[in-house]
């Protein structure tokens, strides 16, 4: 999306805000009971915890109802927060600060987990010659979406291991990934979990697992909201941020009780909960990770000039 799309929006956004203001309470800030906010979900083990504060109560504890809409991928989140369809999305710190540089009106408030071992990876047929990182230079691999966790992961894995790669970058979508390494449709498949789990349970091998040196504990999971709608509901985002942040830390080393939940909280195969690589939750939401996150970017030139993550980052850490 470029600049003058985000114009575009916010443009969208403000009229979407001023027509709620005349027209009474919106989502929101709906009269009687609790609080009803919508939110973009991705049934991902790196957002866990939004499901787990809904299913273990922090968000009723913080007089939160909250709705889940599925979506594909952050960036679709981004806009439909920006146009106040809803009122919170999951995202990344690479894909809102690519968002912010060009103009894009959000503003991160939560962080849900960091990368854990062996949580990411990509993934072959048995028989593929490609054995290494290397050998993915200029192969077709599938992505769910561009200049995100996976692409950027892969990027400074292997600048810091001094490896000259640069594969086709592909998008498809997480539940069709395996499929197409099989049917040869891609050469190879980047895949979180649990679908790496799934992948290697269907005979796929991994040929790169991208949580590897600084990558490991990379904060990554993120929820963000409009700069508008920050502004004029300061106590609902610090009540969410509070839900999330509590269910995140209660979900903190406590690694039997998430494997035991998460198949009812996603529908992912008990077996593969069983042994997937889990993300850590022992993460908080630090304006210098998310500086750090965006210096990187611009290293590799995915944005331009001078970024200062403190204007898009809202911490309500206790």
């Amino acid at each position: 999306m470029n600049h003058n799309r985000w114009k575009l929006v916010t443009v969208l956004a403000a009229a979407l805000m001023l027509v709620s203001a005349c027209g009474g309470a919106n989502d929101a800030t709906a009269k009687g009971g609790d609080t009803k906010i919508k939110v973009a979900v991705l049934p991902l083990a790196d957002y866990a915890p939004v499901y787990w504060a809904k299913d273990h109560g922090q968000f009723k504890d913080q007089g939160l109802d909250v709705t889940f809409e599925n979506l594909p991928g952050g960036p679709v989140g981004v806009q439909k927060v920006v146009t106040g369809e809803l009122q919170f999305a999951f995202s990344n710190p690479i894909s809102s600060t690519i968002a912010t540089s060009k103009g894009a009106p959000v503003q991160t408030v939560a962080m849900l987990s960091g990368l854990g071992k062996g949580e990411l990876g990509i993934f072959v047929k048995a028989d593929s010659p490609i054995k290494t990182m290397a050998d993915l230079d200029k192969k077709t691999v599938g992505i769910n979406t561009t200049n995100n966790v996976g692409d950027v992961t892969f990027a400074k894995l292997a600048k810091a291991q001094g490896i000259d790669a640069k594969p086709d970058w592909v998008e498809v979508p997480f539940p069709e990934m395996i499929d197409g390494v099989k049917n040869g449709s891609i050469q190879a498949g980047y895949l979180p979990e649990p679908f790496a789990s799934a992948a290697r349970q269907a005979g796929l091998r991994q040929v790169v697992d991208l949580v590897q040196g600084d990558n490991v504990g990379l904060p990554m999971s993120t929820f963000v909201t409009s700069t508008q709608y920050a502004k004029s509901n300061p106590d609902v985002v610090k009540k969410f941020a509070t839900a999330l942040n509590a269910a995140r830390d209660q979900m903190a080393g406590n690694d039997a009780a998430f494997r035991a939940w998460w198949p009812k909280a996603s529908s992912t195969d008990p077996a593969a909960a069983k042994v997937m690589h889990l993300p850590t939750f022992d993460v908080k939401l630090d304006v210098k990770e998310m500086q750090s996150i965006a210096d990187f970017l611009s290293e590799l030139g995915v944005i331009q000039g001078k970024y200062d993550a403190a204007k898009y980052t809202i911490v309500n850490e206790g």
